[in-house]
């Protein structure tokens, strides 16, 4: 399958060979035309590619001479072999068919025996050291641009010994460079994926989570930034000016900034955000619209995990200027609630069970017993005598919360029977008063 797919790769060459060569000697006559038109800095940029195509073209003349040379060697040790050789098919010698399929079956000996051989040794030395996990994941993506790079070189090099065709030749190196700079900067952004792969596992080792947020804001940028090299660079072999390309930007930079000004904000709201620090991926938030876990953080928005499994994707732009609380900033989670007991109970049960409830609440087990904890008869309730207990839990997700909670409350029973305390419910007394007039008729 793979050698399917670089197969494909060699035929579209070929093809945009075939092509080119059918219009490869234009009239020179609306060329000249055409180049008293153009700017100094157009006719440099035509100048400086026909330098490249013709350094090309030497390079395959070099190549072909020195094929020429063997042949004149062969025939004059076996003149028979060499006039064989020398007999032309659709135009082209045999021998440099015969030479262009030993290029090609080479370069896949190559990559099927000796590279297979050689990552398969690298694999089982980052396995041995006990660091299979990422650098094996490295080498098997490292490989894939590898291939590619070898691949290319290949085609390049049988496409060069079976035509002559200065038309082919331009097109075949324009092409092949093309996908040579594709195949280089895959391997760039999977080396600097790998780069940052390991930055972050070192700051995670050290539990530097804002900076790891930091440092995949980066991997992006690089990761664009390297993305646009890539471009411009296929773009050049192209035979596009790229210098007209960026100064046509700043032309229209003013409309493309004003069309895109919401785009600009919520990136520069992401700048703010991964800078300034306030929350990171992973945090318990709340803003004025929703609260959950922060699940990513991008370019253009911000995306929290609700706490019914719902995601709310917010602009960078608005999460900026809004008011976000970070619950996970709490050194410690607050526990406020009211005990109601009924109008029975005498001031000697009050006083006894509030120390005790102290003690009980501060020898808790998941209770911040260095922060205290309060309890005091606060009020005379409609229906109940009401008491204030205020303590702090340790761990601030909710089910440490609710469980700490719960062992608490389980005691506050126990210890209010003890002392004889019953809990009041909210009652009414109504009182019916009997008319008296209608009892003496």
């Amino acid at each position: 399958m793979k050698f399917f797919k670089y197969a494909v790769i060699a035929l579209v060459v070929f093809f945009q060979s075939g092509l080119y060569a059918q219009n490869a000697e234009p009239s020179n006559a609306p060329l000249a035309e055409a180049e008293t038109k153009l700017s100094e800095e157009e006719l440099e940029h035509r100048r400086r590619q026909e330098q490249i195509d013709q350094s090309a073209i030497e390079t395959v003349e070099h190549m072909q001479s020195f094929l020429n040379r063997g042949l004149d060697l062969v025939e004059s040790k076996s003149p028979a072999l060499g006039g064989f050789l020398k007999r032309e098919c659709f135009g082209i010698a045999l021998v440099r068919y015969v030479v262009s399929a030993l290029i090609l079956f080479f370069t896949f000996v190559i990559l099927k025996y000796l590279f297979n051989f050689l990552f398969a040794r690298l694999l089982a030395l980052s396995n041995r050291n006990g660091q299979g996990g990422f650098w094996g994941e490295f080498i098997v993506k490292i490989r894939k641009p590898v291939n590619m790079v070898v691949w290319v070189l290949g085609i390049y090099f049988a496409i060069a010994f079976l035509f002559d065709d200065l038309g082919v030749i331009k097109i075949t190196s324009r092409a092949i460079g093309i996908l040579f700079w594709c195949a280089l900067f895959w391997a760039v952004v999977i080396l600097a994926d790998a780069l940052f792969f390991v930055a972050n596992k070192k700051l995670k080792s050290k539990s530097a989570k804002s900076t790891v947020n930091l440092l995949e804001f980066l991997r992006r940028v690089v990761k664009f930034f390297i993305v646009v090299i890539a471009v411009l660079s296929i773009l050049t072999n192209c035979g596009v000016n790229v210098n007209t390309i960026v100064a046509s930007l700043g032309i229209g930079g003013m409309a493309l900034a004003f069309a895109s000004q919401d785009t600009i904000a919520n990136f520069f709201g992401s700048v703010s955000i991964i800078l300034d620090r306030p929350f990171i991926v992973g945090d318990w938030v709340k803003t004025s619209c929703c609260e959950g876990n922060v699940d990513a953080i991008g370019f253009r928005s911000t995306r929290i995990k609700t706490f019914s499994n719902t995601m709310v994707t917010i602009p960078n732009s608005i999460l900026a200027k809004d008011s976000v609380e970070n619950m996970s900033k709490m050194p410690v989670r607050k526990v406020n609630q009211v005990l109601g007991f009924t109008y029975s109970s005498t001031p000697e049960q009050i006083s006894e069970f509030l120390p005790k409830l102290r003690s009980l609440v501060l020898n808790t087990d998941g209770v911040a017993a260095n922060n205290g904890a309060r309890a005091e008869f606060l009020n005379f309730g409609s229906s109940s005598l009401d008491i204030s207990l205020v303590y702090y839990t340790k761990e601030i997700d909710y089910a440490n919360y609710a469980d700490v909670q719960t062992r608490v409350n389980l005691g506050i029973m126990r210890l209010a029977h003890e002392c004889g305390l019953s809990f009041a419910f909210p009652s009414t007394s109504i009182y019916i008063e009997e008319d008296n007039t209608k009892k003496h008729s």
